[in-house]
C-alpha cells in the first residue's frame, strides 16, 4: 500500500512539475516576445522621426522652388518673358 501511495505521489508531483514547467516556458516566451516588440517599436519610432524630418525638408524645398521671384527669373531667362508694354494692352468694354 505504501508503494502505491508513493507512486501516486510521484505521479502527482510529476504532473505538477510538468504544469509548472509549461507555465514557466509560456511566461518566458511571452516575455521575450514583449521585449522583441519593444525593440521593433523603438525602431519604428526612430524611423517615424526620420520620415518627419524628411517631410519637413521636402516642404521647405517645395516652398523655395515655388517662390514667385525664382519662378519669374526662370520664366524670363528660359522663355524670354517680357512684361507687356502699355501699347500692347487691348481694352475691352462691356455694354450693359
Amino acid at each position: 500500500m505504501k508503494k502505491s501511495k508513493d507512486k501516486s505521489l510521484i505521479r502527482v508531483f510529476m504532473v505538477v512539475m510538468l504544469f509548472v514547467f509549461i507555465l514557466l516556458f509560456v511566461y518566458s516566451s511571452l516575455n521575450l516576445k514583449n521585449i522583441d516588440y519593444g525593440y521593433k517599436m523603438h525602431e519604428l519610432i526612430l524611423r517615424e522621426k526620420e520620415l518627419k524630418e524628411e517631410v519637413d525638408k521636402l516642404k521647405a524645398q517645395k516652398a523655395s522652388l515655388l517662390n514667385l521671384k525664382r519662378v519669374e527669373e526662370i520664366v524670363k531667362k528660359r522663355l524670354n518673358y517680357q512684361y507687356p508694354r502699355s501699347d500692347q494692352f487691348i481694352k475691352v468694354f462691356e455694354n450693359k
